[in-house]
């Protein structure tokens, strides 16, 4: 049977220390950025706008993002042991705690692991990014990608996050010759409720490589 993660690690990039967004770095030297940097510096200018203004209005703005991100990065972490067996959780705050026990239900779903926090890339694209998991869901090999939010989501929110795992699949298929064709965004809120986010790739892989070549004309210029 092909190992996958095996395939995977063999290649596996280096995340670099940048201001600049998160940049990654090849065994064959090539330094290519994160698919979120792409995705952030090609974001609509309504979306920049809205973020721009929510800072400018909010003076705990710098609290508030990085409490956000300490609570993704402990729920991840948490997520991550518990799909490794580990059951020992004294060493986190009860917020990821609780938005582990909230999606406890859907992460049943998940089987046939085949890895977790993965770095990769693609020369094709000329990018990279670390996906939360991939392995089956409801039985189908999928890209899985967990989010914590203070409130409920609808569809529209997750599109950027469509794009993001549907680049996660497209490197995937470049290193392993294995499509993966399902993309999973599982989300935990504060108001305690979880959704469950399923999507075919093959919707978002023409927008997702019209925003990377947008980044890359961007800043070849």
């Amino acid at each position: 049977m092909v190992n996958f993660a095996q395939m995977l690690k063999a290649i596996e990039p280096v995340l670099l220390d940048r201001e600049d967004g998160h940049w990654y770095q090849t065994k064959f030297d090539k330094i290519y950025p994160s698919i979120s940097t792409v995705l952030s510096a090609t974001a609509s200018e309504e979306k920049k706008n809205g973020i721009l203004q929510w800072r400018e209005n909010e003076p705990a703005h710098e609290y508030i993002t990085a409490q956000a991100q300490h609570i993704g990065t402990q729920s991840h972490k948490i997520i991550e042991d518990y799909l490794n067996n580990i059951t020992s959780y004294e060493k986190y705050d009860l917020l990821p705690i609780a938005h582990f026990n909230n999606l406890r239900p859907f992460l049943e779903k998940i089987s046939d692991i085949i890895c977790v926090e993965q770095r990769m890339y693609s020369d094709r694209l000329k990018v990279a990014g670390t996906s939360d998991l991939i392995a089956k869901y409801n039985g189908e090999l999928s890209i899985i990608d967990y989010k914590t939010k203070r409130k409920p989501q609808i569809d529209d929110y997750m599109y950027e996050y469509y794009l993001q795992t549907t680049c996660y699949a497209q490197m995937f298929y470049e290193v392993t010759g294995q499509r993966i064709n399902q993309v999973v965004i599982l989300v935990s809120s504060e108001k305690n409720t979880r959704q469950e986010f399923i999507k075919s790739c093959d919707d978002y892989v023409e927008p997702i490589n019209k925003r990377i070549e947008k980044f890359h004309l961007n800043n070849s210029l």
